[in-house]
């Protein structure tokens, strides 16, 4: 598998640091992936299948929008694999040298999804990711702009617009990330032009081999 190493601009104590906000700030957003890699992941998700995401999800009174097309945990190996290997190396180190350490290693995502926000799309209606959605979910814009903001609650009471640019990271708290069982709202809006985005996340319901 090739390398990615070359391509993230980060250290294992960078991403600690930054992780060492999420208790306080429920997301952190940071450069990432060089140009380069994010133009070698671009090409890689060329060739995946999209669907339409369900228009509304959520019980009632609890209702989520959305608008964008999305493909999950596809099995082809690209450089997508290359990235995820790269920075689960990293995260792993990071995670081990922060005291005490926020959630157990080894650690690695087992969940994964591209996806794609049409220029003029409404995004995504303020939600927070399911609750066995552990440690940190890890979304990397690969192009576009668009609105990322975290907030309090449904209404978006104290929004906070988080830079998404391309090779941006926004990391966010998962459940008992630090032991904490709570996770921000965030919600996507103002799609300016076209925006991919590349979401990883640990679904401990998965059976452990279906873990990478």
């Amino acid at each position: 598998m090739p390398n990615f190493d070359s391509h993230l601009l980060t250290t294992p104590a960078v991403l600690a640091a930054e992780m060492a906000r999420l208790p306080r700030e429920g997301a952190v957003a940071f450069p990432l992936v060089d140009a380069e890699g994010c133009q070698k992941m671009l090409m890689a998700t060329e060739g995946l299948s999209f669907r339409d995401g369900t228009p509304v999800v959520g019980s009632p009174g609890n209702e989520v929008t959305q608008d964008f097309r999305i493909c999950m945990n596809f099995n082809e190996a690209s450089a997508l694999d290359d990235y995820q290997q790269s920075f689960e190396k990293q995260l792993n180190q990071a995670f081990q040298l922060m005291q005490p350490q926020p959630y157990p290693t080894p650690f690695s995502f087992n969940d994964r999804a591209v996806l794609h926000y049409s220029k003029g799309s409404t995004g995504i209606s303020p939600h927070r990711d399911l609750v066995f959605f552990e440690a940190v979910i890890a979304i990397l814009t690969l192009k576009g702009g668009a609105g990322f903001y975290i907030c309090d609650d449904r209404e978006k009471t104290n929004a906070r617009r988080m830079n998404a640019e391309a090779g941006v990271m926004i990391l966010m708290r998962g459940k008992n990330f630090a032991g904490l069982p709570d996770r921000p709202y965030h919600y996507v809006e103002g799609i300016t032009r076209d925006r991919v985005g590349y979401g990883l996340r640990y679904n401990v319901r998965e059976p452990e081999e279906k873990a990478r």
